[in-house]
């Protein structure tokens, strides 16, 4: 009986459930476009033989790339389903009241309310898994082009992926739904009446506890990490603020109000600016939820943004502090090692053997590498150094790590680690150093070369030259580049410049792949937020200009108010991004003595503008079509 009630109510009122049709049906469409292209990438690799290491290699990198995508994805699509799905119930607080009010009761609205958003969420995951289907050839197709994927990954059986984006989607639609239900169930007939016009500020205990926790738990990350852990720097910046993103919502109705005065001090004589203020402020529910998307978008892209070129600083950093050799010869083949260990002006040619090998009891698995190196030839030539331990003790069957490979590995100095390499031979190596992390310059895991050498080692392609007493680096430079054709050779301070200019490039294909799905979501969201609040406002528009506003007066108001509610988002998004740069900037340059500090000002702003102009322009479209449509004298009959 409710859901047929439910389903009768939702076909009456299909323009007030589109916002939340189309949250939805997109969201789904994201988590089973990621969903699929992780599935057909794991099947395509079943496929694959063994022996094909540099497929395997290029395929992890792949799932690697995907698995990070599909975190973004599935965050962006679940917070602002939920968002969605609660500002619709919010919305209708005088539907609710006016209910209560004949008599039904608070189960009967729950029910109601529990029955249209499974109504509503069946449909859009439908239509988000056939459209999550038809993108997901488009997308392998894509990546393979761009050269994000090998060869051409086939499209897998898309029926497990469908199943997993529809039951997220229903699942977080029901409870954001159910959420909001409950909230507007317990009001009393009366006074959910005159909440339909304005909202208090106070939140729910669990909500509190919910931010609070959150809020705690990100600063408790950013403060603890250890100094020197880059990479796991580079990870608390991806997580944290989802954290951070959460928590601010859960307290927005407490938080936006302070911010909203802030932002409006000393512009209150202003009557449009006061008016706009006073309208965001009586409804801190609703600006939360007009709030969550930007909030979201700008405080998750931006860290991550700054946290990739300061990862980028801290490798420059570490690169040119710890490269020792001035001269650096790439390409070639192996006579060209032979050809540089024979030549009488050079004292020190430093490179190392890249050898298949797993760490751990699980064996060998694809990506797995280790560097075969000579500890004196490396410390004359990359600078390579004992953080902890003997690095000259690295002969026989021994290992060194570097500091972030030890802590995410679990292994201390000292330990006897079981190791599978390529050629299938289980070994059993002793840590006797842990190593600076120094990405561009050395592998995470170092053995001995003669070990590598046994099992199958392949040159990197890369040697550190040190010239001979009384050769300068720029005549090494003219001298190998003319008797080495095939090779290039370098000056070291221009081969970390080079490094440092394809990091970045990767970095931007990065972002664009992590953030690029989540971003377009995004936009949409905040379109179709604003979009959902302009239009459910179409009496207090109209009663607007009843009181003697013009028409472009109100699509000022709107402005002001759409306005408004991106500069608080934007303003909470900038201190997450700064907040958690920063914090994570200092352990990793700790010990460095030159890093460089870029900020991406163009991709920084560009958010910011995009949030704003899509803001503006989603609520005062609306705004502008209900105020040519209907004349003031409908107010009185409305």
């Amino acid at each position: 009986m409710m859901l047929s009630l439910s389903r009768q109510n939702v076909r009456r009122n299909r323009a007030l459930f589109a916002g939340s049709f189309v949250a939805l049906g997109l969201g789904v469409a994201l988590i089973a476009l990621s969903t699929m292209l992780i599935w057909s990438v794991e099947e395509f690799t079943a496929t694959v033989d063994p022996a094909d290491e540099e497929l395997l290699l290029a395929l992890d990198d792949t799932m690697a790339m995907l698995g990070v995508v599909a975190g973004f994805s599935g965050f962006m699509a679940i917070f602002i389903v939920a968002s969605t799905f609660g500002f619709a119930v919010t919305a209708r607080q005088r539907e609710l009241g006016l209910l209560r009010l004949i008599g039904a009761t608070p189960r009967q609205v729950k029910r109601l309310v529990r029955g249209e958003s499974l109504v509503v969420a069946a449909a859009a995951a439908v239509a988000g898994c056939v459209l999550g289907w038809l993108l997901t050839p488009v997308a392998l197709w894509a990546m393979n082009r761009r050269g994000l994927a090998p060869g051409q990954i086939p499209l897998a059986a898309p029926w497990w992926p469908m199943v997993i984006a529809a039951g997220v989607g229903v699942s977080v639609a029901f409870v954001g739904a159910w959420i909001a239900a409950r909230r507007a169930a317990r009001i009393p007939a009366i006074q959910a009446m005159r909440e339909a016009s304005a909202e208090r500020s106070r939140i729910g205990i669990g909500r509190a506890l919910t931010g609070l926790l959150c809020l705690v738990g990100a600063v408790v990350m950013l403060v603890g990490i250890r100094a020197g852990n880059a990479e796991l720097a580079l990870a608390l910046s991806i997580f944290v603020p989802q954290l951070l993103v959460i928590g601010l919502v859960c307290v927005g109705p407490l938080l936006m109000p302070l911010l909203v005065r802030l932002l409006t001090l000393g512009l209150r004589g202003n009557v449009l600016v006061a008016l706009a203020r006073e309208n965001v402020l009586a409804m801190p529910r609703r600006t939360t939820s007009l709030a969550a998307p930007i909030l979201a978008i700008s405080g998750i892209a931006g860290t991550v943004i700054l946290s990739l070129s300061f990862a980028a600083d801290w490798d420059n950093g570490v690169t040119r502090q710890q490269l020792q050799a001035p001269v650096v010869v790439t390409g070639g083949d192996e006579r060209t090692g032979e050809q540089l260990a024979a030549r009488d002006d050079v004292g020190v040619a430093d490179t190392g053997l890249l050898v298949p090998m797993g760490i751990g009891a699980d064996g060998l698995e694809s990506g797995d590498t280790a560097e075969g190196i000579d500890p004196e030839a490396a410390a004359a030539g990359r600078g390579t150094r004992a953080h902890r331990g003997d690095l000259s003790a690295l002969t026989g069957k021994s290992m060194a790590v570097s500091r972030s490979f030890a802590w995410d590995a679990g292994v201390s100095l000292g330990d006897v680690v079981p190791v599978t390499f390529g050629d299938d031979a289980r070994l059993e190596l002793t840590v006797v150093a842990v190593v600076d992390d120094a990405n561009t310059l050395q592998e995470s895991v170092l053995v001995p070369r003669r070990l590598a050498e046994e099992h199958g080692g392949q040159g990197t392609g890369t040697w550190f030259v040190d010239p001979a007493s009384g050769v300068t680096p720029a005549a090494m430079v003219s001298d190998l580049s003319r008797d080495l054709p095939d090779a290039e050779v370098l000056a070291s301070e221009q081969w970390v410049a080079d490094r440092d200019e394809e990091t970045r490039a990767n970095n931007v294909l990065s972002m664009v792949v992590v953030l690029g799905p989540s971003g377009v979501y995004a936009a949409i969201a905040i379109a179709n937020t604003l979009l959902m609040g302009s239009l459910q406002r179409r009496h207090e528009f109209i009663a607007t200009r009843l009181v003697g506003a013009t028409e472009q007066q109100v699509r000022r108001l709107v402005v002001l108010e759409a306005g408004l509610v991106a500069g608080v988002a934007l303003l909470l998004g900038s201190l997450i991004t700064v907040g958690v740069a920063v914090l994570l900037r200092a352990p990793m340059t700790d010990g460095l003595h030159d890093v460089p500090l870029t900020i991406p000002w163009g991709s920084l702003l560009s958010i910011g503008v995009s949030c704003v102009v899509i803001a503006v322009v989603a609520a005062v479209a609306p705004a502008r079509a209900i105020l040519r449509g209907a004349s003031p004298a409908q107010a009185a009959a409305g």
